[in-house]
């Protein structure tokens, strides 16, 4: 593996979650803010190979479960579950560009999602909350906006130059 696109996942991913964490906390347009971990998460597992891609998935959201007042694994567990679903489908988002909109979107809804019904499992009672659909919602939407910048960045910050290739090679 090659230290370079290891070194530049890992700062990009500690800014995220750094970003995320300080300044969405404080800044939450129509009180909510971008999923921008879960974001990161799915432009990186887009092109690494797939055990760095949950690696790099559970990684963040551990990093994030730290820095925030979640319960321990909680964050962990989604961010993982998002990178899985990203591997899953990457082929055929490779197939059709148009379908990224649409898919950025329905990976930070079932993200959220999961989040909320595991977070009132483990007591933390967000689904419990009168916003709960604005929460999920909103966050989606900043997230469809934000994706052409971080979606194109990913690529450019790992030297890819076409779909196909990886920075990861063995």
């Amino acid at each position: 593996m090659k230290i370079r696109p290891t070194a530049v996942t890992v700062a990009i991913l500690i800014l995220a979650v750094a970003v995320q964490t300080t300044l969405f906390a404080r800044f939450r347009p129509f009180d909510a803010a971008p999923a921008l971990v879960m974001l990161v998460v799915l432009a990186f597992a887009r092109h690494l190979p797939s055990e760095y891609a949950l690696l790099m998935g559970f990684g963040a959201g551990l990093f994030q479960d730290l820095l925030a007042e979640t319960p321990l694994g909680l964050w962990a567990l989604v961010l993982t579950a998002v990178a899985f679903v990203v591997v899953r489908f990457r082929d055929r988002l490779e197939d059709e560009v148009g379908y990224l909109g649409p898919f950025v979107l329905g990976i930070t809804i079932g993200g959220l999602t999961l989040f909320a019904v595991l977070g009132t499992i483990f007591g933390e009672k967000t689904l419990a909350d009168a916003g709960i659909i604005r929460k999920i919602a909103l966050p989606a939407v900043y997230n469809v906006l934000l994706a052409p910048l971080v979606l194109w960045a990913v690529p450019m910050a790992l030297g890819i130059s076409r779909y196909r290739d990886s920075a990861f090679r063995l």
